[in-house]
């Protein structure tokens, strides 16, 4: 119980000392403030809440705990029981949009990150989710108002030149996106979704040698991120050593199971192999995260025809046309198998 106390003790003049350096508890707290380095840290927090449940700024100081170290779901968790517990504070709604963005939750994270805005959250962290969050919806119009504001509030943040880059991108203008993902890294060396993207478009040009040194530095600041697998797996690819890259994408997967980039790799990796049994496991995850994919889940029913599973074929073809009916190939390739249902097997009497 002594030891309990002592813990509690500690947190409480961490928690304390956060408070005094900051009266508003809608302003986000610094990196330093967040981060819970020890686990003698994190227990007096854990301890914390044990002794006060009802107490949302813990879950919150928790939360970003997890988030710091990239525990996306867990600090989720955590983040919904403070809002649970008080829904008028910016910094909760801010913080879950935040997970809710690492999560691929875009249009949650969305709703979120402008509930945070209309309780008067004027953290340019802010801006920076809410455009990145609009452009990946395509919507660059609206991401423009949050790119201004932020650019008239804090210029000097590397996240300007990525979401610049990102909205380049859109427009198709490769070469100035090229030169703002670098600018991005001049600023930060550290980012590392700037080095992704680049990554992604020197893939496109096929300029794979570009690749590997971005990767190496990439992989050393964050050595589990699961999209670092995935051009690690297509750069193998490129230079035709398909076992190495399945071994890259398999390990982005161990890092982190849920990482859906990684599914359609290894799908087709498998139906390389002829192994459409596997290759219809992978693309069935993806499609779970995604499921108004019409090509995979036409792709499917490639694969349960491979398989002779004539009518998992057309169930899947079906399903995909309810999604984009404008694909003619599947009417006519659903009427053909039908036939084939309907036609009696012959016996082969030739020798």
């Amino acid at each position: 119980m002594k030891k309990n106390w002592i813990l509690y003790l500690m947190l409480l003049g961490i928690v304390l000392q956060s408070c005094s350096d900051d009266k508003d508890i809608n302003k986000m707290a610094t990196q330093n403030e967040l981060t819970y380095s020890s686990e003698l840290q994190l227990s007096a927090l854990n301890e914390a809440i044990e002794e006060n449940p009802d107490d949302p700024f813990l879950y919150f100081k928790r939360a970003n705990y997890f988030y710091s170290i990239n525990n996306f779901r867990i600090a989720q968790n955590d983040i919904q029981k403070a809002l649970r517990i008080d829904e008028s504070v910016s910094a909760y709604w801010l913080l879950s949009a935040q997970i809710n963005n690492e999560l691929k939750n875009v249009d949650q994270a969305l709703e979120e990150a402008e509930k945070a805005l209309s309780l008067e959250n004027k953290e340019p962290v802010l801006y920076i989710l809410l455009a990145n969050c609009l452009l990946e919806k395509n919507d660059t119009i609206s991401a423009n108002k949050y790119i201004n504001m932020l650019d008239a509030t804090a210029p000097q943040m590397a996240e300007l030149n990525y979401i610049q880059a990102k909205k380049l991108l859109i427009k198709k203008d490769t070469i100035r996106s090229f030169n703002k993902y670098k600018e991005c890294i001049q600023k930060d060396p550290q980012f590392i979704e700037a080095y992704i993207e680049l990554m992604s478009l020197y893939y496109k040009k096929h300029m794979y040698d570009s690749i590997m040194p971005l990767l190496i530095k990439a992989k050393r600041m964050r050595p589990c991120k699961p999209e670092l697998f995935l051009y690690e797996g297509k750069f193998f690819e490129s230079i035709n050593k398909n076992q190495v890259a399945l071994a890259s994408y398999k390990e982005g997967l161990l890092c982190d199971p849920q990482a859906s980039e990684l599914y359609i790799p290894m799908s087709e990796y498998y139906q390389s192999q002829g192994n459409y049994q596997q290759a219809m496991l992978y693309l069935g995850k993806w499609i779970e995260k995604h499921p108004l994919d019409a090509k995979s889940i036409s792709r499917m029913g490639d694969y349960a025809l491979k398989q002779n599973d004539r009518n998992a074929a057309i169930t899947y073809y079906k399903n995909s046309l309810s999604i984009d009916s404008s694909n003619t190939y599947l009417n006519k390739e659903i009427e053909r198998i039908q036939r084939m249902n309907m036609t009696p097997n012959r016996v082969d009497t030739t020798n």
